[in-house]
């Protein structure tokens, strides 16, 4: 013979109980021996539980009147007795019980959600995108032999050029920067100090062919109509220019 409680819906009711806390004294002592010596009665218990979970936290606390109890025990004195054909069984009165609790958990929950003023989404505006920094340029430009030595350094992001030249001669010729790009033809930059430091503004026509592996180069140009087309005096000084 099947005992009642080995019946799998009545186990799943027995676990709901448990898990709503509505059995009290030996029956839920027995319901908590279970979850010891029964593997599947634990887990239904724990099913259960998880089930709940979600709505007990979302459901706000809530105290009855002091005075409700008073009043179901008076409705309760008040009720004749039933007839015995009108009786239900004691699981099936903790069954609606359990019902009764989980219904009103719901309800709560979604006049939790109803009743709730819901914030106006905030309007954040997107976030930049990020824009690599462009590397600076240098080169070392140099003479032969003991020749002259100029130090260039080209900055992107202003298209600044600056220069500082050592042991270049003065002479009625003046120092004229050339940018060289892959195509072989090159391009005067300006007029650079023979000695000291130069502040170039790159024209924006140029700016696009200082990368690495072009060539920086140097040649005296007559001073009276610098800057030139192209390159008329000798080279004096050159170097690859690289980015860091």
């Amino acid at each position: 013979m099947v005992e009642q409680d080995d019946v799998p819906e009545d186990r799943d009711l027995l676990a709901a109980e448990l898990a709503l806390g509505v059995l009290e004294g030996d029956a839920r002592a027995a319901a908590m021996r279970r979850t010891l010596a029964d593997p599947a009665f634990a887990e239904a218990v724990e099913a259960w539980r998880e089930r709940l979970a979600g709505i007990a936290l979302d459901a706000p606390d809530a105290v009855p009147p002091a005075q409700m109890w008073d009043r179901i025990d008076a409705a309760i004195a008040q009720t004749a007795p039933a007839a015995p054909g009108d009786l239900v069984s004691r699981r099936q009165l903790r069954w609606w019980q359990a019902g009764t609790a989980a219904t009103g958990m719901v309800a709560a929950a979604l006049a939790l959600v109803v009743l709730t003023p819901r914030p106006e989404p905030s309007i954040i505006p997107p976030a930049p995108i990020p824009v690599a920094a462009q590397p600076a340029i240098v080169a070392q430009l140099r003479g032969e032999g003991e020749g002259p030595l100029v130090a260039a350094r080209y900055d992107p992001q202003t298209a600044q050029l600056r220069l500082v030249a050592q042991d270049m001669d003065a002479s009625e010729s003046v120092p004229e920067l050339w940018i060289i790009p892959a195509d072989g033809i090159p391009r005067s930059l300006g007029v650079i100090a023979a000695a000291g430091d130069t502040q170039l503004q790159v024209a924006e026509g140029h700016r696009a062919m200082l990368h690495d592996g072009a060539t920086l180069a140097i040649t005296m140009e007559p001073r009276a109509t610098a800057p030139h087309d192209a390159p008329t005096g000798p080279r004096v000084a050159a170097g690859k220019i690289f980015g860091i």
